[in-house]
């Protein structure tokens, strides 16, 4: 219990402390632009983005992965500024005296990095808000780590608690950005930077980012106290566990229980779901006869082939999840069963899936399972088409489950889904997966 509570206190301090480094990083290029000549500055920024990108790369091997989208957009925007600040520079010695008159320039004023920084902050910021889940970030984070509700207490936070912070760096740099040119174009004199010029440019982005410190510290500090309060002990919680799925298949069709809505349930409880679905206590491994054994205990049917589809270890130590297929050779076999539900086609499923009337976990796993099988009958492991048909969509049949040579445990077909050849660019970003973001093959 203590170790699960330092995990969760971890985590959720994570967010602030990651606040601090992401938007502490263009804080203090803001900070330093006034000290520094133009020349160094942007080598600065890249070295800053260069520690804060080996940062995020290191989080997505790390054992507690946590969420590190802030330092994410931070290195976009560090990036980016960095690359104005050096056109600027080439402009100005080479092409200035061409485009503007010698008395109008003043080479002896360092970079007022604000008036860059915040307008592509906010652009960068905009666009995550924008994109949300869809942000490729996001999106890989949930193909290597599973889903929000896959990862437990933790899983649930990140998911709401980044793009909550992403659409306050958005409202902060999009108000620096209208006050710092506002302040530019009305106020500014171009010989030098005086002490109000110093205040608007350098102080004022800083106090504001600084202010944004204390606010989340506060709220951070407030979510870890209102965890602290036994919230463990509630219904939605089963300690230190180990759950097990097992979707019922049979020819085309699901088997799943739907919930009496004249009944009281638990929150969460009443979605359509699996009707097997069982805590035990808390194992790294099960074998084979043990996942058969509990099941046929649970369901009392005797004739059914299990399939192993993927684990969620849950590195928040709350409860790993095994996900299993049944696969039965008629629907009869579950009418003198104990599980009770109803059969349902693909169509069916996927009906009730855009009603919002699935289960988050069912949603996910019939995602993951779909996705996958998709990638896998298409595509090579390197994304190469396997038919010279380009945008070639197989036939997706549940009957043919049990023949997929298919390892729904490896996330390479998420990759593949999302990165082959009829998407633009399929070279070039298989080369930025491999070598830069250390997710390809």
């Amino acid at each position: 219990m203590d170790q699960k509570r330092l995990i969760k206190g971890y985590g959720i301090f994570s967010l602030w402390i990651n606040w601090v480094m992401g938007v502490g990083a263009m804080s203090l290029i803001i900070f330093l632009s006034p000290l520094m000549s133009k020349m160094w500055l942007p080598i600065v920024a890249i070295a800053i983005e260069l520690v804060l990108f080996a940062l995020v790369r290191h989080n997505r091997e790390a054992r507690i992965p946590v969420c590190y989208l802030i330092p994410f957009i931070a290195t976009r925007t560090i990036f980016l500024s960095a690359t104005v600040m050096i056109i600027i520079n080439m402009i100005h010695l080479w092409f200035i005296d061409d485009l503007f008159e010698p008395e109008l320039i003043n080479s002896e004023i360092p970079f007022i990095s604000t008036l860059i920084i915040s307008p592509i902050a906010f652009v960068v910021s905009a666009l995550a808000v924008k994109r949300g889940k869809n942000l490729n970030y996001c999106r890989d984070c949930r193909m290597r780590h599973g889903s929000a509700v896959e990862r437990g207490f933790l899983g649930t936070m990140f998911s709401q608690e980044g793009p909550y912070q992403v659409t306050i760096l958005c409202r902060l740099s999009g108000l620096l950005t209208v006050i710092g040119w506002a302040y530019y174009f009305i106020f500014y004199v171009n010989v030098n930077l005086n002490l109000p010029d110093k205040f608007f440019f350098v102080w004022m982005p800083i106090i504001v980012y600084f202010l944004s410190f204390i606010y989340l510290g506060i709220r951070y500090f407030g979510l870890w106290l209102y965890y602290t309060q036994d919230i463990e002990g509630s219904a939605m919680r089963h300690g230190t566990s180990t759950l097990l799925r097992y979707l019922i298949i049979s020819d085309d069709h699901l088997f799943l229980n739907v919930p009496d809505l004249s009944k009281a349930y638990e929150p969460g409880e009443n979605y359509v779901d699996t009707p097997v679905r069982m805590f035990i206590k808390h194992r790294k491994k099960i074998s084979e006869s043990d996942v058969e054994h509990y099941f046929n205990e649970f369901s009392g049917i005797e004739e059914f082939s299990v399939r192993f589809m993927y684990l969620n270890p849950n590195f928040d130590t709350d409860c790993n999840i095994y996900h299993y297929a049944v696969i039965l050779e008629n629907h009869q076999l579950v009418e003198q069963s104990r599980i009770e539900g109803e059969w349902f086609t693909l169509p069916q499923v996927e009906r009730m899936m855009k009603e919002g009337k699935l289960s988050p976990i069912l949603c996910a796993e019939l995602n993951r399972v779909y996705t996958m099988a998709m990638a896998w009958k298409t595509y090579d492991r390197t994304g190469r088409r396997l038919y010279n048909i380009r945008n070639y969509k197989p036939t997706f049949r549940l009957r043919d489950f049990k023949d997929w040579d298919l390892d729904l445990n490896d996330p390479v077909w998420l990759f593949v889904s999302v990165n082959n050849e009829d998407r633009p660019f399929f070279h070039l970003r298989r080369f930025w997966r491999k070598y830069v973001n250390g997710i390809g093959e």
